[in-house]
């Protein structure tokens, strides 16, 4: 039986890749926090993320490490490096090959609408600009022998559990009421990442990691829709009319006054107004995700929605 290490496993896309790690047979550790719990059929793993000795003492033998930490927001421009460092020094100290979400904040403001793994970072934002100094530290370890990494781009999570997503805390937080609320506009499109789906995924490229290179990008094609897409999938899931909300830009202005994820999203807010989706592709010797793993999952955005409810 293989073993997975999951960093950030109480977090919205650790829980769902856990799941489905056990599901596939696999044994998993989730390192937490001393007097934190995990869900069941999860070993916890009792140890200070910035002590990679104490992570390998108390894990023992690790075939994967899932990388699914999460730092919040308002602490972004000051931990967020620091974390991901930590994260790599405990997969060199396991000698195990890490699987990391990215996102596509490296792309910036002015990105195209369909973004490939050709795609070039422009990142004009302060999140955007960490985004690409924790995926050169990643990619440079792993030229210098140090460190493999797969790194699978994805849109906006979202799904049970994940409360901190745009999605679950704004978009679709009063879908049973029959509202989709959007800070762009109704018809702009943007990429989401369904977590089962994003899941399933990672456990596919687990299965065949050793196959592949020391660096890996792939990106996850899920749903690349409109807030117009999701009031009509939010229809089928609810059986009714559901109506897309425009959130005025001045009423982000105001909750960032008294509200600290608020003030640090401010400069993610483009997101909404440039119209952007995941491509899946390959070019050349790199074959693209769906080559590799076959057809990639796409639970259906109404039965998606459904679990939002």
């Amino acid at each position: 039986m293989k073993t997975v290490l999951v960093l950030g496993a109480n977090g919205g896309v650790g829980k769902a890749v856990t799941k489905a790690f056990l599901g596939a047979g696999w044994r998993v550790l989730g390192l937490v926090r001393a007097g934190k719990t995990v869900a069941d059929g999860i070993v916890p793993i009792y140890a200070d993320l910035f002590d990679a000795a104490a992570v390998v003492r108390e894990a023992g033998h690790v075939d994967l490490v899932f990388n699914g930490l999460n730092v919040p927001y308002p602490v972004w421009d000051t931990q967020a490096l620091a974390t991901y460092t930590a994260a790599a020094d405990i997969c060199e100290a396991l000698n195990a090959r890490q699987i990391y979400p990215g996102s596509v904040y490296n792309f910036g403001s002015r990105m195209p609408r369909a973004l490939t793994p050709q795609t070039p970072f422009a990142a004009d934002t302060l999140k955007g600009r960490i985004r690409v100094s924790i995926e050169d530290l990643f990619r440079q370890r792993a030229e210098a022998g140090r460190l493999r990494t797969i790194l699978v781009r994805a849109g906006d999570f979202f799904g049970a559990g994940a409360s901190q997503s745009w999605m679950n805390a704004l978009v679709a937080k009063e879908l049973g009421r029959g509202k989709i609320v959007t800070p762009g506009k109704k018809k702009t499109l943007h990429a989401w990442a369904y977590l089962p789906d994003l899941a399933a995924v990672v456990v596919r490229l687990a299965e065949i990691e050793a196959s592949l290179g020391a660096y890996e990008v792939f990106h996850f094609e899920n749903h690349n829709v409109s807030a117009r897409a999701l009031a009509e999938a939010g229809e089928l899931a609810l059986g009714r009319k559901v109506s897309v909300k425009h959130m005025p830009r001045f009423m982000f202005s105001l909750i960032a006054l008294f509200n600290p994820f608020m003030k640090a999203a401010l400069e993610m807010l483009y997101l909404w107004d440039v119209p952007h989706g995941l491509v899946d592709c390959g070019e050349g010797a790199q074959k693209g995700l769906a080559q590799l793993i076959g057809p990639l999952p796409r639970t259906p955005l109404d039965q998606a929605m459904k679990t939002l409810l």
